[in-house]
């Protein structure tokens, strides 16, 4: 039997009475005062563990963009004029939160779309079987149906070439990022079941992170280092996905390895070269690489020389980089031996030999160390590159920070470089030339809005440190200025300092980046207590100085007087008296000269009498005894005028007191 379109519409009935209305956010009062409250058969309560009925930052941000778009199911109450929400307790919280950040900012906002059933008035069961029909039955969408439908709103959007503020409008409506709107295309294409996989291991992951993953899903631990990189970047608020960036630089790294491996081990199969498994420790074998080996008279192995002429020849492919290295796998059977490894002899130096193993075996590794550090440091270059172009496209204005690093490197090391510059700043080419480049710069300052000189200028420093501070070898730090890098310098301090800012502006380090900066901190450590030293020994010498000036002063002062004492040389009194010449009295007494008669006495001249005598003078003649003169010449001697001596005669040696007593004599 075949229903007709009039027999349908007599047997259609309505669902339910309700009227229509835009119902104002601010009018719902969860506390129950307002217009509109909660109803108190509302199927979602509130709970202090997993409550249901507050909106998340999603459905807030989609109210925010383009309001309710699901009417909310409201009922009268028992008092007057009131409506209760059955149905969009949540929708309705965030459409209150949306008006009322509105209202604070001065902007309009949305009303609320309603169905009000007034048949549902006091009917209390019904009410509560509607609202839980709305939460118990509703299925959501599977992520591969948001998918589907994300790219047809992409493709909409990329066709229209809707400006930028609407397309980030949809892209909120559907509580994604336009960043994550741009990748819906890509994430629609990925397999069926690596998402139901993801679904069913709990794996949360957005459109840009699910369009990453399939990307290297087949990297052995794909899943788990994605996993470890998205919880740090949470843990650290980097909103930037700095972990996520660098743990994807390092899978790609490792696809493109693998690849690489492949390939290479497909190559040498076709040129029927022996592959031979890579060893860590070739000492621990019979095997050793060519560059190791000299041949028996003492020529160096070259990989075609040794293909041609030695059974031994093998390849091994490096795990790491995936590295071809030519070995031979018994180099004492087939006659070779270790470079600076003396002569087999009859009585071998075994102990030689060992010494010259060892130092290949050393050198082997470094020179290993050091390829697999320039490859890191180079493969991080990018995701520190393009974390510096993101920066530099800010539209804002730059920060103080941004500004104080510029002004603080503008005087002493900006210099323009081209490539650098033209990838930072995402515009036309800009030349290495120095004649060419201002031509270029004047042009991209014209170009360039005033807000945005601090990023420009702001790029030319960052394109100055990546090329001149960032090389390959940036890691090893300066070559010693004699040795070179067989004495490992330290780190360049522009290199620690470039890695210190970019971290502070959110960068994330990678590993090889973490371990240069340790590497720094260390050398800083080790000059600081070095300097520590240096200024305790420096202010030992400067106490022993001090020392021995006090000793010095310390004598001066021991031949000075006493305190409070005049020290005047030994003829001088002592403290407290005036010492006088010796032909001076005592104290208290006049000390006359020494022809003064003492105290008490009258002191005649030496040529007056003692008393009761008269003195006569000294050259009056002895009692009994008749002096002569000295002027006169001795008996029988006639002595010249002039005192001098008779001719023919020696002087006298005698003095007048001799004579006096020869004269005695006589």
């Amino acid at each position: 039997m075949t229903v007709t379109q009039n027999e349908q519409n007599a047997t259609a009935e309505d669902a339910y009475v309700g009227r229509f209305e835009m119902v104002d956010p601010l009018d719902f009062d969860p506390a129950g005062t307002g217009r509109i409250v909660i109803d108190a058969f509302n199927h979602r309560k509130e709970r202090e563990e997993g409550d249901t009925t507050e909106p998340d930052p999603g459905l807030i941000a989609s109210v925010g963009a383009i309001g309710v778009q699901q009417p909310i199911i409201l009922r009268p109450q028992e008092d007057e004029g009131k409506l209760g929400v059955v149905i969009g307790q949540r929708r309705t919280k965030a459409a209150r939160a949306v008006a009322e950040k509105a209202v604070a900012e001065g902007r309009p906002y949305l009303k609320i779309p309603a169905i009000i059933r007034d048949d549902l008035k006091g009917v209390n069961d019904e009410a509560l079987a509607a609202s839980m029909v709305e939460n118990v039955h509703r299925a959501a969408a599977s992520a591969q149906d948001d998918l589907e439908a994300a790219q047809q709103l992409a493709l909409m959007v990329g066709a229209k070439r809707v400006p930028k503020a609407r397309k980030t409008k949809l892209a909120t409506a559907i509580g994604r990022t336009v960043e994550e709107l741009d990748a819906a295309e890509k994430v629609a294409k990925i397999d069926r079941r690596v998402v139901e996989e993801l679904d069913e291991d709990e794996v949360e992951f957005d459109w840009l992170q699910l369009a990453d993953y399939d990307e290297v899903k087949d990297v052995p631990g794909a899943l788990e280092t994605l996993e470890d990189a998205k919880q740090q970047d949470e843990r650290e608020g980097n909103r930037k996905r700095g972990a996520w960036r660098q743990a994807m630089q390092e899978l790609r790294a490792e696809k493109e390895k693998a690849e690489r491996i492949e390939a290479t081990k497909k190559e040498l199969a076709e040129k029927k070269h022996r592959i031979v498994q890579w060893q860590r420790r070739w000492e621990w074998t019979k095997g050793r690489p060519l560059d190791e080996l000299v041949s028996a008279i003492g020529r160096p192995l070259t990989p075609q020389g040794h293909n041609e002429t030695c059974e031994g020849h093998g390849a091994a492919i490096d795990p790491a980089d995936g590295t071809v290295v030519w070995v031979c796998v018994d180099y004492e059977k087939h006659g070779h031996r270790i470079a600076g490894a003396p002569e087999p002899t009859e009585s071998d130096n075994a102990e030689a030999i060992e010494q010259a193993a060892a130092k290949q075996e050393a050198e082997r590794e470094e020179r290993r160390r050091v390829r697999l550090n320039n490859a890191a440091w180079r493969q991080v270059r990018s995701v520190r590159q393009d974390f510096i172009t993101e920066m530099c496209q800010d539209k804002g204005e730059a920060p103080a920070l941004i500004k104080d690093w510029v002004m603080a490197n503008l005087l002493s090391r900006a210099v323009p470089r081209g490539p650098l510059l033209t990838r930072f700043l995402g515009v036309d080419s800009i030349s290495d030339d120095h004649t060419k480049s201002k031509e270029d710069i004047n042009t991209l300052i014209k170009r360039t809005a005033a807000r945005r000189y601090w990023w420009v200028l702001f790029a030319n420093i960052a394109a100055t440190y990546e090329h001149e501070h960032m090389k390959d070898d940036a890691w090893r730090g300066i070559p010693h200025y004699y040795y070179g890098y067989a004495k490992p310098g330290s780190i360049a301090r522009p290199t620690a300092e470039w890695l210190r800012f970019l971290k502070s502006q959110g960068y994330t380090l990678s590993e090889i980046e973490q371990e240069t900066l340790a590497q720094a901190d260390r050398e800083a450590e080790e000059q600081a207590k070095e300097e520590a030293e240096r200024q305790r020994r420096e202010a030992e010498r400067e106490a022993e100085r001090e020392a021995e000036r006090q000793r010095r002063a310390a004598e001066e002062l021991s031949d000075e007087p006493d305190e409070g004492q005049v020290d005047e040389p030994d003829d001088e009194p002592d403290e407290g008296q005036v010492d006088e010449p010796d032909d001076e009295p005592d104290e208290g007494q006049v000390d006359e000269p020494d022809d003064e008669p003492d105290e008490g006495q009258v002191d005649e001249p030496d040529d007056e009498p003692d008393e009761g005598q008269v003195d006569e003078p000294d050259d009056k003649p002895d009692e009994g005894q008749v002096d002569e003169p000295d002027d006169k010449p001795d008996e029988g001697q006639v002595e010249p005028d002039g005192g001098a001596e008779a001719p023919g005669e020696e002087p006298s040696d005698d003095g007048p007191e001799d004579q006096a007593e020869e004269s005695d004599d006589n």
